[in-house]
C-alpha cells in the first residue's frame, strides 16, 4: 500500500506532457529570415515557439519550415508550459542560447527574405500554426534590409497575419526567448470575408476566406448555399496549413455559362468573429478564353518615382475565364516575346465585365489609388519591361495565341500634360481596336491619374446612334477631370469602304483642326476631338461645327455638320 501512496504521489509530482495539441497552442512569435547586416544577433537565422497551453510538450518528430523542405526536431525536447524556445540551425545554438533556451536543428529551413511560409506541425501532421510573411510586414525599408526580427503583437490574435505583425523595436533586433519588444493588446475584432471561389470542376469548389477561419463552423454545410437550386454542398473541408479556404462538394452540378452565387453564413475566425457583409462570392464554370476575350485596358509605365507599373485587364467577354491559363509578355523589335510570365499558379476565375490589376506591388497602388479594389489585383513577382516612352505588352493563353497586344506611346498622352510621370493611359472604348492611338488617353486629375481595378475615369460608352454619325458629348470640358473630356464622332455606316474627313471649324467658318484626312473607315468606330487646334493649341470656349465627309468609290457621298459646345469650369 505504501509502494502504491509513493507511486501515485510521485506521478502527481510528475508535470503533465502532452503530445496531442490543439490548434494555437504552440505559436510561431518570432523570427529572423534576413540576420545580415547583425544589429545585435547571430548572423543566422532563428524561429520563436511560444507553448501559450497550461501543458508541457515533447517536441520530438515535430517538422518546422516551409510544406516543400520542412526540418524535423529529432530529439526529445520539453516545451514546458507558458515558456519560449529558440530553434535555430545546429551551428548557431550556441550563440542563440546567450539570449535564451535555444534548440539546434540539422536542415534548418531556409526563410525567405521577401516572402515566405513557416508552418509547425506536431508528430501527427497536425498544423499547430502556420504563417505566410512577406517583406511588407516590417512597414521600415530600414529593418527590412536585414538584422532585424519580425515579431507577433498579441499572442492571444494568432490568426491576424500582417496585422499582428512588426519589426522589433529591440536595440538588438530582436528578443529570441523572451517576451516580445512589441507586446500588447492587439485583439482580432473584424469579421472574416470570403474572397472567392475557384472551380476545379462542375462539383467540387475551392472557396478562399481572406483569414483563417475555425474548424467546426467552416465544417458546416449548413453554412453554404450556392443559387440557382445548387443548393447546400454534400461536404465541407477545411484545408490546411492555412484554414483560410474550405473544398466544398456540391450535390447537383454547375452548368456552364452560367454565373452562380456562393453564400456563407456563421463562419467563424479563430478569435470568434462570425462573417459579416463579405458573405458571397460568385462562381462558375471556366470556357476556353479567346482572342478579345481579354483586353487591356489601362497602363501605367512612367510611374512617379519609387512606383511600381501596373497593367489593367478586361473581361468583354461573356465567359467565365481562368487566369491560370493566361500569360503576360512584352515583344522585341523583331517580333519575338520577351519573358513570358505566368499570371497565376492557381486557379482564379476572371467574371464577365470585371476588371483585373497586374503589378508587382499591390500595396504601393493601394496607398497611391485609395480606390483600387484588392480582390482585384494579382501580385506578380514580375513585370514585363515597360519603357517610359513606348513599348509592347501582350496577352496570351496557354496555346501561345495572342488574345490582345499593346504597343503603346507616350504621346498618346494628352497635350496639356505638364507631367507624365505618374499618369495612366486609359482605353476609351472597350469595343475598338486596341491600336488605335486615340482609343487612349490619360487618366484624368480628379481620379488621382489613374482608376486600377476599376472603370477608366475617361471611358465611353460604345452605343452608337441610328443616324450614321453622331457626337458625343455636345457640350464638353477638355479640363482633365475625367468628366466630358473629349468630343467623340460616332459612326455606323450602311457598308464597309468609305474613305472620309473629319474637319472642325469656328463660328467665323475657320476651320480650326484637321482631325481625320481621307483615311478608310470601318463599318462602325469613333473618333475624338480634345478641344486642341492643329498646333495643339487649346481653342477658346465657344461653339464649332464638326463636318464630316465621307465618299465611296463608286461615287456614293455622305456628309453632315453637326454642332458642339466647347466650355470650360
Amino acid at each position: 500500500m505504501r509502494c502504491i501512496l509513493i507511486i501515485c504521489i510521485a506521478f502527481a509530482m510528475t508535470p503533465f506532457i502532452s503530445t496531442a495539441q490543439n490548434r494555437y497552442d504552440v505559436l510561431i512569435t518570432e523570427f529572423l529570415a534576413d540576420p545580415s547586416p547583425s544589429v545585435g544577433l547571430p548572423e543566422s537565422s532563428f524561429i520563436e515557439l511560444k507553448n501559450r497551453s497550461s501543458r508541457d510538450v515533447n517536441l520530438r518528430n515535430w517538422k518546422i519550415g516551409n510544406a516543400s523542405s520542412p526540418a524535423t526536431i529529432k530529439t526529445d525536447f520539453i516545451l514546458k508550459a507558458d515558456s519560449f524556445l529558440i530553434l535555430c540551425p545546429s551551428s548557431s545554438a550556441s550563440a542563440y542560447s546567450r539570449f535564451g533556451v535555444a534548440l539546434g536543428i540539422t536542415g534548418f529551413p531556409s526563410l525567405g527574405n521577401d516572402a515566405g511560409d513557416i508552418i509547425l506541425s506536431s508528430d501527427s501532421g497536425r498544423v499547430l500554426h502556420a504563417i505566410h510573411y512577406e517583406k511588407s510586414w516590417f512597414e521600415n525599408e530600414l529593418k527590412a534590409g536585414g538584422g532585424w526580427s519580425l515579431e507577433m503583437i498579441d499572442p492571444s490574435n494568432p490568426c491576424t497575419a500582417k496585422g499582428n505583425w512588426t519589426a522589433s523595436i529591440s536595440s538588438t533586433g530582436g528578443t529570441p526567448g523572451k517576451k516580445n519588444s512589441v507586446d500588447e493588446g492587439n485583439p482580432d475584432e473584424q469579421s472574416p470575408g470570403l474572397v472567392r471561389a475557384v472551380t476545379l470542376d462542375s462539383l467540387s469548389l475551392i472557396l478562399l476566406f481572406d483569414e483563417p477561419v475555425d474548424s467546426s463552423s467552416s465544417s458546416s454545410t449548413r453554412n453554404y448555399t450556392v443559387s440557382d437550386g445548387i443548393g447546400s454542398p454534400l461536404s465541407a473541408l477545411p484545408s490546411q496549413p492555412f484554414f483560410d479556404r474550405v473544398s466544398i462538394h456540391l450535390q447537383n452540378p454547375l452548368n456552364t455559362g452560367k454565373i452562380y452565387t456562393v453564400s456563407t453564413q456563421q463562419i467563424l475566425d479563430c478569435s470568434g468573429n462570425e462573417i459579416g457583409p463579405r458573405n458571397e462570392c460568385k462562381a462558375g464554370v471556366p470556357e476556353k478564353v479567346k482572342g478579345r476575350d481579354i483586353i487591356f485596358n489601362e497602363v501605367l509605365f512612367n510611374p512617379a518615382p519609387y512606383g511600381y507599373d501596373y497593367i489593367e485587364l478586361y473581361n468583354g467577354s461573356s465567359k467565365i475565364i481562368n487566369c491560370s491559363g493566361l500569360y503576360l509578355a512584352g515583344k522585341n523589335t523583331d517580333g519575338s516575346l520577351k519573358d513570358p510570365l505566368v499570371l497565376v499558379k492557381e486557379e482564379h476565375a476572371f467574371f464577365p465585365g470585371e476588371y483585373l490589376l497586374l503589378t508587382e506591388n499591390p500595396d504601393w497602388v493601394l496607398k497611391n489609388y485609395p480606390m483600387s479594389p484588392p480582390a482585384r489585383m494579382l501580385s506578380l513577382s514580375s513585370m514585363p519591361s515597360m519603357p517610359d516612352d513606348m513599348g509592347k505588352i501582350v496577352l496570351l493563353n496557354v496555346s501561345g495565341e495572342t488574345l490582345d497586344e499593346l504597343d503603346y506611346d507616350h504621346r498618346w498622352h494628352s497635350p496639356l500634360l505638364v507631367n507624365e510621370s505618374g499618369v495612366s493611359l486609359e482605353r476609351i472604348r472597350a469595343g475598338l481596336p486596341t491600336s488605335l492611338p486615340f482609343n487612349w488617353t490619360s487618366a484624368s486629375a480628379a481620379s488621382g491619374y489613374g482608376t486600377p481595378g476599376y472603370k477608366n475615369s475617361e471611358s465611353s460608352a460604345d452605343s452608337i446612334l441610328s443616324n450614321f454619325i453622331s457626337v458625343e458629348s455636345k457640350i464638353f470640358s477638355p479640363d482633365m477631370d475625367g468628366y466630358q473630356d473629349f468630343c467623340f464622332i460616332n459612326y455606323q455606316l450602311p457598308s464597309a469602304g468609305y474613305m472620309g474627313s473629319i474637319s472642325v471649324y469656328d463660328m467665323y467658318g475657320r476651320m480650326v483642326r484637321k482631325l481625320v484626312n481621307n483615311i478608310l473607315w470601318g463599318t462602325s468606330g469613333g473618333f475624338r476631338w480634345d478641344g486642341l487646334d492643329d498646333q495643339q493649341n487649346l481653342l477658346p470656349i465657344g461653339h464649332y461645327v464638326i463636318y464630316v465627309e465621307l465618299f465611296m468609290p463608286d461615287g456614293t457621298i455622305l456628309k453632315k455638320k453637326m454642332v458642339c459646345v466647347l466650355a470650360r469650369r
